[in-house]
């Protein structure tokens, strides 16, 4: 089960024609928007991008935290606005294990799942979930999730339950990275064989899903953050 505060914290964003996914983390009292570096890509601080509430894109100027390097596809950005209600969710991939469920919310394709009067006139993400197939330590730390991602799930959080916690004890440990190459498989005639050009090399193809998502650890934000705490100051409890 997926809680509200996920729900609330994710968010439809666009910069120029291109759409993706966003979240929101709390840290030392200040909230700060998280996404993928490729999705608001040559974002600089006083710039806008825009974020889908009550039916509409609503542009929002941001400053930039930080911005992952070429490795490492993560950025944080500033608002001048509370986006996200003070829902705990910690930003920790502690606990997490190979064979771990996860989920990943965004939005596919650019579509959202409505139900706008459910979650303050914010579209819902969808939601799809899958296996920590692969954890990757270094620079970056990644991890490999066993599922179907799709554009549009880029830069969205990555949540998961540590085992032996309450269900509603989610932790967002990661950020939805660029979406995978699909793979070009040939298409064969009813023989099996690959329809061939006059040169004998295949020339028609579909595009598969490979069945992997790629995610960022979330540690790659926080240090951004606590090197340039500078996110929208948050009101007493």
């Amino acid at each position: 089960m997926i809680t509200t505060n996920a729900i609330q914290r994710t968010f439809h964003i666009k910069r120029g024609d291109a759409t993706g996914t966003a979240f929101a983390i709390d840290r030392a009292s200040r909230q700060y928007l998280v996404t993928a570096r490729h999705v608001v890509d040559g974002v600089a601080s006083g710039d806008t991008i825009a974020v889908f509430h009550e039916n509409q894109w609503k542009n929002v100027t941001v400053d930039v935290v930080g911005i992952g390097n070429s490795d490492v596809d993560v950025a944080v950005l500033s608002c001048p606005i509370q986006l996200a209600p003070m829902y705990p969710l910690e930003a920790s991939a502690a606990g997490l294990a190979y064979g771990q469920t996860v989920y990943f919310l965004g939005f596919p394709f650019g579509w959202d799942g409505g139900a706008e009067n459910m979650n303050r006139d914010f579209p819902m993400p969808f939601v799809k979930t899958g296996i920590i197939s692969a954890l990757i330590f270094g620079n970056p730390t990644r991890f490999f999730i066993d599922g179907h991602g799709n554009r549009g799930f880029s830069g969205g959080p990555v949540v998961f339950v540590p085992n032996g916690q309450p269900q509603t004890e989610l932790r967002v440990a990661g950020i939805v990275a660029n979406y995978p190459t699909p793979l070009r498989e040939p298409i064969v005639d009813r023989r099996g064989n690959p329809i061939v050009d006059d040169h004998g090399k295949p020339a028609a193809f579909f595009s598969e899903n490979p069945g992997f998502v790629v995610a960022m650890a979330i540690g790659h934000a926080t240090d951004l953050i606590d090197a340039n705490p500078v996110g929208f100051q948050l009101p007493p409890r």
